[in-house]
């Protein structure tokens, strides 16, 4: 971990259509805001709704969220300013093998954990880790990591989401009591 101030990312209010952040913030004050309750109610409701169409419409308009990889003028690609040498991964239907997930990627010993929490729907998992652009790109750490999760803990295609390939992936904040984040972060801030 070269500093730990390079973990500054864009914060965006909800809807998902808002592509314009509203400010930049810490992994550490990401971090806060999924252990406040901020977004308790709305990940109460999310997840009593039985619909896919309907869950991911709901989660889209009533969840501000955060670009991981770095800070961005305007949610794309092209807008980057800098990256965060963070990778978000995002794993999706564990079902109720979510916290033994938990678990292994907390103990993983070739990837440290900086920040872990449920997703908004209750059966995945939010995963960031540090990543360093000096040795290959977001891209080539993201297939990477990808592989490994695939073949180290048996997770399907489906299961580590693809989508989140791109640095400007929107990662939607909601409420987890549980939330993780590395011990030298909370000691830093």
């Amino acid at each position: 971990m070269e500093s730990l101030e390079q973990f500054m990312m864009s914060y965006y209010a909800a809807p998902i259509t808002n592509k314009v952040p509203s400010k930049n913030v810490s992994l550490f004050e990401v971090y806060l805001v999924i252990r406040s309750g901020k977004f308790e109610p709305q990940t109460i409701a999310l997840r009593a709704l039985e619909g896919k169409d309907e869950r991911r419409a709901y989660k889209g308009g009533h969840f501000d969220y955060v670009s991981p990889s770095g800070i961005f003028s305007y949610c794309n690609d092209a807008s980057l300013v800098r990256h965060s040498g963070i990778l978000c991964m995002d794993l999706d239907d564990l079902g109720t093998g979510v916290d033994e997930m938990k678990g292994k990627l907390l103990s993983d010993p070739i990837f440290d954990t900086l920040l872990m929490f449920r997703s908004p729907g209750g059966e995945g998992l939010k995963w960031f880790t540090e990543i360093d652009l000096t040795r290959c790109d977001h891209r080539t750490w993201f297939a990477a990591i990808r592989n490994y999760l695939m073949v180290t803990y048996g997770l399907t295609e489906k299961q580590v989401d693809k989508s989140c390939s791109n640095p400007s992936k929107a990662c939607f904040l909601c409420y987890d009591p549980d939330v993780y984040i590395k011990t030298e972060l909370i000691e830093y801030f």
